[in-house]
């Protein structure tokens, strides 16, 4: 590595340790960023619009903070877009109508870097551009002989004092990318990337970050509950796994409000008691096994000693379709219509599933789909709650 001194912090190495230390001590962060790809071959440049927001991850050996970016990029066809987050050993990335997530309680292998590839909480699209990530990068391309690193602490950015970071990457003497930052001198906050990979070559590429920020500062909510919230048809219809669901036991039911058959509607909110345990079925209509899965609950509750309801909740609204599974409901139970939206905050993926809640409205006992033991476990567990 060859550093070159510029100004009158005199080595760079300082230079890049001062700046380092800023970005590591970003606190809530919220930016709005630019980021434009251009390549030879091409006669427009590929533009993403990017919203970050993050929060320090304090003890949190994965990732230097926790992050919800939001992008979009508009396309002849109109607008595509998609989001990352990460927080306590969670990451979720969705584009192309696919949710993926990763949990570290599940697998922590994709979390784990391998090589010269990050976990997934770090190779997210975008995440290089936070600044706890510069902080990294900066830290790495230091102490990385392929680069050539120079600081000019005396920039000039849009008018403002800034610090100026350049990177020269050689391989075999050929330059492989140039990289220029700035920064704010002051807060030490990213203002602007210019990256050129590969220059003079047929594989040029060139890319533009430029970064607008607000008045203030807030850190995002970062929760699975908050991500549903904000993004609540891509949990409902793209989510591929029932991690959420799985874990859904010894946690509150969450608030609900579904019409019945009869045009009523139903609605409990979360922390609320239920005038008995009750069991809550998910079911889907067009689903194997339902008439199988009602009569298993039913035998069940009938030979639980004291009372236990039941809410069917169907997430279809076809009611023909609903009664030909549930044609008549019997006393303490609840027929439910439109569940979609219940299925999604409790995490169902796929279904049907069984809930089994305590009066108090706590879930005791959690069963992903059909299967011959189900009476039994609903009877076991029912019969041990109150």
């Amino acid at each position: 590595m060859v550093l070159a001194a510029l100004g009158p912090l005199g080595l760079s190495a300082q230079g890049i340790a001062d700046v380092v230390a800023g970005l590591e001590k970003t606190g809530c962060y919220e930016a709005d960023a630019s980021f434009s790809v251009s390549l030879p071959q091409s006669e427009s440049d590929v533009v993403y619009n990017v919203k970050l927001s993050s929060a320090p991850a304090v003890g949190d050996k994965l990732s230097p903070c926790g992050y919800v970016t939001e992008w979009t990029l508009d396309t002849p066809s109109g607008p595509v877009k998609g989001f990352s987050a990460y927080f306590d050993g969670h990451h979720y990335r969705y584009r192309n109508e696919r949710l993926q997530e990763y949990h570290t309680e599940w697998d922590s292998i994709p979390f784990m870097p391998r090589g010269n590839s990050a976990g997934v909480q770090a190779s997210a699209q975008f995440t290089d551009l936070y600044p706890a990530f510069i902080a990294q990068e900066l830290t790495a391309m230091d102490k990385d002989s392929l680069y050539t690193v120079s600081v000019n602490p005396n920039a000039m950015f849009d008018g403002r004092k800034a610090i100026e970071i350049k990177s020269v990457m050689k391989v075999s003497d050929v330059t492989a990318m140039e990289k220029r930052f700035f920064f704010d001198a002051s807060s030490m906050l990213p203002l602007r990337i210019d990256t050129e990979s590969n220059p003079g070559q047929i594989t040029e590429q060139s890319m533009l970050v430029t970064y607008r920020y607000p008045a203030e500062m807030h850190c995002p909510e970062l929760s699975e509950t908050a991500l549903t919230e904000s993004y609540p048809e891509v949990f409902e219809k793209y989510r591929e796994n029932n991690f959420r669901i799985e874990n859904l036991a010894g946690t509150q039911l969450p608030t609900f409000s579904l019409p019945t058959t009869t045009g009523e509607r139903y609605t409990y909110h979360r922390g609320d008691s239920f005038a008995s345990p009750t069991v809550i079925a998910l079911l889907d209509p067009t689903a194997g096994f339902n008439v199988e899965l009602v009569s298993a609950v039913r035998d069940a509750v009938d030979r639980l000693p004291s009372q236990t309801d039941v809410i069917w909740v169907f997430n279809s609204t076809n009611i023909d379709a609903i009664e030909g599974v549930v044609s008549a409901i019997r006393p303490g139970e609840h027929l439910l219509i439109n569940g979609k939206s219940l299925a999604r905050d409790c995490g169902a993926a796929s279904l049907p599933v069984v809930i089994m809640a305590d009066s108090k409205g706590k879930v005791k006992n959690v069963v992903l789909g059909f299967n011959n033991e189900l009476g039994n476990v609903v009877l076991q567990t029912m019969a041990l709650v109150d």
